[in-house]
């Protein structure tokens, strides 16, 4: 596993991982996929249940799929603009958008777990990350989540493991806080 750089400004920066059997880091991925009509029809045709009974009302796999493109296209951009803005207003940063896996977490404890919803309302599209600073954060994955909670997919415990991993990885590897940030330049 290694942390890649994705956008990098100054002290504050937006990284991903990449594990190692993957040729991309993980925004990327998530990135190519939700923008591939093909993946996100095969995905929802695999999931259709939850299309039709689900949270999100009675879907088809086509609009589901189209409702996916946009949202994802409006998710990367507000990404990159929180990033940018997080620079010069701690009021516009990644923590803004960014908030914690657990909605009942108050504190904002060392190498949080957060989430980030997409932008569109009752949004299934979410990307996980450990938040190092307010400007800070190290994306470990992301799915679309169809269910109520991450517990009732399987994909979803996958991201929730992946979650611990990159929490304990960066703890062994010495950064906890926005003080160890030239650490995270050598992973």
């Amino acid at each position: 596993m290694k942390i890649v750089s994705i956008f990098t400004v100054e002290i504050n920066a937006l990284y991903s991982l990449q594990y190692d059997d993957r040729k991309t880091d993980e925004l990327s991925y998530l990135m190519n996929c939700w923008n591939n009509p093909d993946y996100l029809q095969t995905f929802f045709n695999e999931n259709e249940r939850y299309l039709v009974n689900g949270f999100f009302g009675n879907l088809s796999v086509y609009e589901a799929t189209e409702i996916t493109l946009k949202d994802a296209d409006r998710l990367e951009n507000l990404l990159y603009k929180k990033a940018i803005e997080g620079k010069s207003n701690q009021g516009n940063a990644l923590q803004t958008i960014f908030k914690p896996l657990y909605d009942s977490e108050i504190n904002i404890p060392p190498l949080q777990r957060t989430k980030l919803k997409g932008i569109k309302r009752k949004s299934w599209l979410r990307i996980y990350a450990i938040r190092i600073a307010a400007n800070t954060f190290v994306i470990t994955g992301g799915g679309i989540k169809l269910t109520h909670s991450m517990q009732e997919s399987n994909e979803l415990l996958i991201e929730l493991q992946k979650l611990e991993i990159a929490k304990n990885y960066l703890r062994e590897s010495g950064i906890l806080d926005e003080d160890d940030y030239e650490l995270l330049e050598t992973l």
